[in-house]
């Protein structure tokens, strides 16, 4: 496999048969639902329910959530065989948070109730995580809302997430258990990938891997190929494209395109049968931010050498081509000059870039149909969270929405009703979902902003001469 991957020169597998939580696709709505779900566990609402097909990435999803809240003062018991039921499940959660069970549900119970006391006490948040949760009977589920019973007089003591196949919403429609439903404070919702969508995957997952320039493509009509044999499920789209990489191993290195025979071929050999779409699929409710993804590439360190600098390879774009390797040295010059500070690399679409104020201070360069821009990173969805942020960052923003006459609470570095609705207009303005969340595309906008008020952008003469394409 190495051996296969250096030939390709890739750095690792793009698609892997489990899942890859260190190199997740993240769109704008991804994102929101995840700073949601992070934000009820973290302030103990209730039950948090994520349901999606098989392959849709639940898995995926629960460990990015998970991962968000390393390190905040948060245990967590992980439940994945739900063929356990009722005493037997409560049993299993206890032994997961390290306590014995007796096998005696009112004592178990009563177990878990005083060791979620003294963590309460601690300022320990619990999390019991429950996978395939589809299975629980109406027994079990009875049960876990007779654990939400455990709280103090304002918060849970137990914070409960439920992951499962969309038969697991069906589940929690009984009416025997409408007490349970009714404590849902985020219901995340897994779609399959429309045909754009599946060409911009392909491409974040190939790049993320280290994919040179030039390297591997996807040719005209190859991503709806794609999407006909898959059906837009990503478990599928990675059967397919580890197929078709065997596909390119003997071509030469400007030759490996990955074009509509190929992946039908690929598709026949990995046993995937075309799916049958009658109309058009659902359309996210990000949409009109078909181009935008957040490229999990930011995480990774920028490499000295030309020939993998793809992660972050980006340039201010010119307007006549000026070949990869000089594209990629002007992009890693561009970054370069952003100094030590904390660098954001996403990938835009033109709609977006158009609504930019200025681009000054932005490294940026074209991909596929859209743009990977680069800059250095000013607010996070983290900072919108009481106690987990810079609450210089929420002062500065506030009083950029105070000036654009968006806001008129008091400066107080807060995230509360008033900033949200700021937040909501000044969307509204600019084209975007009005959510009043901290969406990537919103944190861009406000970062260009902010850095166009303080005149401390990254660019300098010789980056901005490239133009903006």
């Amino acid at each position: 496999m190495a051996r296969h991957l250096q030939t390709l020169g890739l750095e690792r597998a793009p698609f892997p048969p489990t899942p890859d939580a260190a190199a997740w696709f993240q769109t704008t709505r991804l994102e929101a639902d995840l700073v949601e779900a992070a934000h009820c566990l973290r302030t103990r609402a209730g039950f948090v329910l994520l349901t999606g097909e098989v392959g849709t990435g639940k898995s995926t999803f629960l460990r990015r959530l998970l991962l968000a809240l390393d390190g905040e003062g948060v245990v967590t018991s992980m439940v994945f065989n739900t063929f356990l039921q009722g005493p037997d499940l409560l049993a299993a959660v206890l032994r997961d948070f390290g306590l014995e069970a007796r096998g005696n549900p009112a004592a178990d119970i009563e177990t878990l109730n005083r060791f979620l006391i003294q963590r309460w006490r601690a300022q320990i948040t619990c999390v019991l995580v429950i996978d395939d949760a589809q299975n629980l009977t109406l027994e079990s589920l009875e049960l876990l809302r007779l654990l939400t019973n455990l709280e103090t007089g304002q918060e849970k003591l137990l914070q409960i997430v439920l992951a499962g196949q969309p038969e697991l919403h069906h589940n929690l429609e009984q009416p025997c258990i409408r007490q349970l439903t009714s404590r849902i404070c985020k219901h995340v919702r897994l779609e399959a990938l429309d045909p754009a969508g599946i060409e911009r995957y392909v491409h974040f997952r190939l790049a993320a891997a280290g994919n040179p320039s030039p390297g591997i493509a996807l040719s005209p009509g190859a991503a709806l190929a794609l999407h006909r044999a898959s059906g837009g499920n990503p478990r599928r789209v990675h059967l397919i494209m580890d197929r078709c990489l065997y596909g390119l191993y003997g071509r030469r290195a400007d030759a490996r395109s990955v074009d509509t025979a190929l992946v039908r071929t690929a598709a026949a050999e990995a046993g995937v049968q075309p799916v049958r779409m009658r109309g058009r699929l659902p359309v996210a409710l990000a949409a009109s931010l078909a181009g935008l993804l957040v490229v999990a590439i930011s995480a990774l360190a920028l490499r000295s050498g030309d020939s993998h600098a793809e992660e972050r390879a980006d340039i201010r774009p010119a307007p006549v081509a000026t070949g990869a390797e000089q594209s990629a040295r002007q992009w890693n010059a561009c970054l370069q000059r952003l100094g030590d500070h904390p660098v954001q690399v996403q990938a835009i679409d033109d709609a977006l870039l158009a609504r930019l104020s200025s681009t000054e201070h932005l490294c940026l360069r074209r991909q596929g149909h859209g743009w990977l821009a680069g800059w250095r990173a000013g607010l996070r969805a983290e900072d919108f969270l009481d106690g987990l942020g810079d609450r210089r960052r929420l002062l500065a923003l506030q009083a950029l929405l105070a000036d654009h006459g968006l806001y008129d609470g008091a400066l107080d570095g807060r995230y509360g009703p008033r900033m949200r609705a700021a937040i909501r207009q000044f969307q509204g303005r600019s084209g975007l979902p009005a959510s009043g969340l901290p969406d990537p595309a919103t944190l861009l906008l406000f970062d260009t902003l902010l850095a166009a008020r303080s005149g401390a952008g990254p660019t300098s003469p010789e980056t901005q001469q490239h133009g903006h394409g």
